[in-house]
């Protein structure tokens, strides 16, 4: 009776151990500013009003998509380089024309454009970590070309979804009040406004919608992903991609996503980007329906009509089991074979768009 009597007691007590953890995991989930607020039921019927994507309480995708597709690729043992991968610093066209357009890749999806005469900020991720906290999760592996408080005056700052490694706390704490407007999908104005951007600096979009900001028109793309900061509250948030257009320039952002036939629409409803920056990386036959293998990259390309591709999603952090240069090596493989353009700039140069065609060293291959 008294090994029964402390079996039990031990079984008590491990169940209010896991009781307090699983207590302190919610608290963290509902509370943590990094994990950020979800929308709120009045908002959801907002959602609901505007886009026939939100229903069931959470966005959809235009066909049904299963996130887990099955057995997942053996882990390589190159998912990292073995040392840093350099980063040059930044140098920004001064006094842009209104016709002018350059490109700087911060690494992995964050880029900055000048266009229009205007700088964009896109998926800043400047952290070393793509996590909620500053301790655990996907370490950068690349330098940073820049910190976040070393970014000059944003006049647009566009975030495609809400995942860790494209929407991040502490840079969008860092720049928000040097940033003229935030151009985003539907819910992710609620955690910007949790993170204390003021709502009359943001533009929620559902797919398709526009808004023309200083004379540049900005508008927000299907993609075939998901989105969910707090896996409790999955797709309460809107994903998709970026079109601009000033006028002088086309420039098309994919963000993140499966291959689906959007990107043709992209093309036909917009037209045929001269510029476009497509996911290329992290993928994984474990989830093949919500990110591009490079091949998919290439043909989206082509889908769209693409003057110029420009791969990005890679090159920084490590969120799958492919070695760190598969994607970019594939990539380039797939669009020499296809016949199309694609510029692969070094991560932090600034590199006008006259010059991007250019722009083809396989400056990777330096790094193991």
């Amino acid at each position: 009776m008294t090994a029964v009597r402390t079996g039990g007691k031990v079984l008590l007590i491990l169940l209010l151990a896991l009781l307090f953890i699983a207590g302190l995991a919610l608290l963290f989930l509902y509370f943590w500013p990094g994990v950020g607020k979800t929308p709120n039921k009045a908002e959801r019927e907002e959602y609901a009003r505007r886009t026939r994507q939100f229903y069931d309480g959470k966005f959809h995708n235009i066909n049904p998509v299963t996130t887990m597709t099955g057995q997942g690729y053996p882990a390589s043992d190159r998912r990292t380089p073995k040392t840093k991968l350099p980063a040059e610093r930044p140098q920004l066209l001064e006094s842009p024309a209104a016709d002018d357009l350059s490109f700087t890749w911060l690494g992995h999806s964050s880029f900055l454009l000048q266009l229009g005469g205007r700088i964009v900020l896109v998926d800043p991720v400047l952290s070393e970590r793509s996590s909620p906290v500053s301790f655990i999760g996907p370490k950068r592996f690349s330098e940073l070309p820049l910190k976040a408080e070393e970014l000059p005056e944003i006049d647009v700052l566009f975030v495609s979804h809400d995942h860790y490694d494209h929407l991040d706390y502490p840079t969008v704490r860092a720049v928000k009040d040097r940033v003229g407007a935030f151009v985003v999908p539907l819910g992710i104005d609620a955690i910007l406004r949790g993170w204390g951007v003021a709502a009359e600096k943001i533009h929620a979009l559902a797919w398709w919608e526009s808004v023309e900001l200083d004379g540049v028109r900005y508008t927000l793309t299907p993609g075939q992903h998901f989105t969910g900061r707090n896996p409790l509250r999955s797709n309460a948030t809107l994903w998709g991609g970026l079109y601009a257009d000033d006028g002088h320039h086309r420039m098309y952002y994919t963000g993140d996503g499966g291959y689906q036939e959007s990107f043709r629409e992209v093309g036909e409803r917009l037209g045929a980007p001269e510029l476009m920056i497509a996911e290329c990386g992290q993928y994984d036959t474990a989830w093949a329906k919500i990110h591009m293998f490079p091949e998919d990259t290439v043909q989206a390309g082509l889908d769209a009509g693409a003057g110029l591709l420009i791969p990005v999603h890679w090159g920084s952090f490590c969120i799958c089991n492919h070695a760190w240069d598969d994607s970019i090596r594939r990539v380039t493989a797939a669009a020499a074979e296809k016949g199309l353009p694609l510029a692969t700039p070094k991560i932090g140069r600034t590199v006008p768009f006259s010059a991007l065609p250019a722009c083809t060293e396989a400056w990777w291959e330096k790094f193991d």
